[in-house]
């Protein structure tokens, strides 16, 4: 699940090296570069030109990629493309050595940052209490960003109307902003049993509702720019995987299997044949790396396939609660280890 598929608006901004905040595990395309000032051109090579790596390693002193087969010599000077929290990231770096498929490199003085403002609608689930004409409603939220939400209350709120919002940013950060519906329908909003209901009736029908904020107060906006910087980095980076999981819900006492076709830090995607509302709490088991991990989370998304003509499957996002740090860096390291693995087994296949 790619953080965002649309184009927008993107500005290139400068960033110190130390302020970058580069994601290890995230793909990095290598080139050749003439000089220092070729991550300033406006369009970067084609990604066929490119050597493709894994970012294994980011410190104050050096940067770590792992290049997928069959390893070649690259250059004193590289330019490189790969992802840091505020977007995706280009800069030149001169390279110390290489061995093998191992390749370290100085770190730049410079990074560039190609923000786009779709990247920062980010699926998390944060407790929101929702004040509305038509009624009062604990939840979760679907995606946050700068500059509004979704979310799924218990029935339809009409386009304009105008609500009070309570966002939950963090151990005692709650914050008091008011925001207008911008668009509301069933959930989901096409197709699917999991928000139908007879039309005209408006109670009891799940929608999907998007809020845009009215006004930030100063504190409210940092707390809020915090929030955000804290989750996109947690949904990085995100891998492809086929692993097998054990969730339950709170309508269910037992645990039951399903598979994970995309896992971050931060979220997991199921593969379920039960659907889930947003909101709904799970509890999960799963094994990376030799070791087990236990999460909680809520589901922020659900999105519904036909397998064959009798069975459908859902592809349920699930956002994970922030753990203990030492819980959370532990995964974080075994997801890029999963990331590095592909990369090494595309290189088997490859030769």
């Amino acid at each position: 699940m790619p953080l965002s598929s649309q184009s927008a608006p993107h500005l290139v901004r400068r960033q110190a090296w130390a302020e970058a905040r580069l994601v290890e595990g995230t793909e990095a395309l290598l080139w050749p570069a003439a000089d220092e000032n070729a991550a300033a051109a406006e369009e970067l090579p084609g990604p066929d030109e490119a050597v493709r790596s894994v970012l294994s390693w980011v410190s104050p002193r050096v940067l770590r990629f792992e290049i997928a087969a069959p390893p070649q010599a690259l250059p004193k000077l590289v330019l490189v493309s790969t992802r840091a929290v505020g977007g995706p990231a280009r800069f030149v770096v001169p390279k110390s050595y290489q061995i093998g498929t191992t390749v370290v490199c100085d770190p730049p003085d410079e990074v560039r940052i190609v923000e786009r403002r779709d990247l920062f609608r980010i699926p998390v689930a944060t407790p929101v209490t929702v004040a509305a004409p038509g009624g009062k409603w604990a939840l979760y939220s679907m995606d946050c960003s700068l500059g509004g939400m979704r979310v799924c209350p218990p029935k339809l709120v009409a386009v304009g109307t105008e609500v009070e919002l309570s966002v939950d940013l963090g151990p005692g950060r709650v914050v008091a902003i008011p925001a207008v519906v911008r668009h509301s329908q069933p959930y989901p909003a096409a197709g699917g049993a999991l928000g139908a209901c007879p039309k005209g009736d408006a109670d009891g029908c799940p929608s999907q509702v998007g809020l845009q904020f009215l006004r930030l107060s100063a504190q409210a906006e940092r707390l809020l720019a915090q929030f955000v910087a804290r989750h996109q980095r947690r949904l990085m980076p995100r891998v492809k995987t086929l692993l097998t999981v054990e969730y339950r819900c709170q309508r269910r006492l037992q645990f039951v299997e399903a598979l994970v076709n995309e896992v971050s830090p931060g979220d997991v995607v199921l593969v379920a044949f039960e659907d889930h509302l947003p909101g709904d709490r799970l509890e999960l088991r799963l094994r990376l790396g030799h070791r087990d991990y236990n999460f909680e989370g809520h589901a922020v998304s659900s999105k519904t396939e036909e397998v064959d003509d009798n069975r459908t499957r859902h592809l349920v996002t699930v956002s994970l609660d922030e753990g203990v740090d030492d819980a959370e860096a532990r995964f974080r390291i075994a997801v890029r280890d999963l990331a590095l693995e592909q990369l090494v087994s595309a290189t088997v296949v490859a030769r």
